[in-house]
């Protein structure tokens, strides 16, 4: 089994930017398939099914996404989780945030949760 290190963390939140960056909707739900807590802003109700979480990711279709850049800031092994950093410029806005990122045994995300800040 593999345990969660930087390289893991670094790997999964730049395939993260790349699905994200090019739209490629299929592909960043599917770092998501056994998420059972999907927050993108502690404002909101969580998601908490793959489905709500395709629907949340619709959106991006329309964006005029110009940067993205997302950096691990801390790991933690007990709990299997990933603070990260995330910039992203897109509408004419700039926002910024901190990701928390949980991980099961197999490594697979299963909890996604975002601070959102508008810069």
């Amino acid at each position: 089994m593999e345990e969660l290190n930087y390289k893991f963390a670094e790997n999964w939140c730049n395939k993260l930017k790349e699905y994200w960056f090019n739209k490629d909707i299929e592909k960043a739900v599917s770092l998501f398939e056994k998420t059972t807590f999907y927050q993108e802003t502690p404002f909101l109700n969580p998601y908490t099914t793959l489905e709500e979480i395709n629907q949340e990711w619709q959106h991006v279709k329309n964006e005029n996404i110009k940067k993205i850049e997302i950096k691990v800031l801390a790991i933690d092994n007990n709990s299997n989780t990933v603070i990260a950093e995330w910039y992203l410029e897109q509408n004419n806005k700039i926002y910024d945030g901190i990701y928390e990122i949980k991980f099961n045994d197999n490594l697979q995300c299963i909890y996604f949760k975002s601070w959102e800040m508008i810069k």
